[in-house]
């Protein structure tokens, strides 16, 4: 293998992780929940190392002086639970739907039309960040 061949190799993989780690992190962000609970220990550095390090712009690597083969693996594992979690949230989206339906009262119904699914906290708190938790997190 030539030296540029090598370096556009090293570089792709560099980019594959950093914008894994960047997608993962904004959705961990967003629900609040923090990378320890969702990285192994092995890997953490790693996912820190990519978040404070983005992509140079100016033709140059940064090389790395672990083996990222086991950090990259599990972003892809994150980031497929992350894919299948889509199923989860609708399910639990339907299971919340049927606990409100069931505890409103008639009266409240006729003067309230307001449903729990109107308000975009709500929704996050009592479905998107539970299922994202339970989907995520290490046991």
């Amino acid at each position: 293998m030539d030296k540029k061949l090598f370096i556009n190799q090293v570089d792709a993989l560099y980019a594959l992780a950093w914008s894994l780690t960047i997608n993962i992190s904004s959705l961990l962000d967003h629900t609040g929940i923090p990378a320890h609970r969702v990285f192994s220990d092995s890997v953490l550095d790693h996912f820190f190392f990519f978040i404070n390090n983005p992509l140079r712009e100016d033709g140059k690597i940064i090389l790395i002086k672990d083996n990222i083969r086991n950090y990259i693996d599990e972003l892809i594992l994150i980031n497929a639970k992350l894919i299948s979690s889509v199923d989860s949230v609708v399910i639990k989206s339907l299971a919340v739907n049927e606990m409100e339906v069931e505890k409103e009262s008639f009266i409240s119904k006729f003067f309230n039309n307001k449903k729990w699914s109107d308000s975009a906290t709500i929704r996050f708190d009592r479905v998107i960040c539970p299922v994202y938790e339970e989907i995520l997190c290490k046991n």
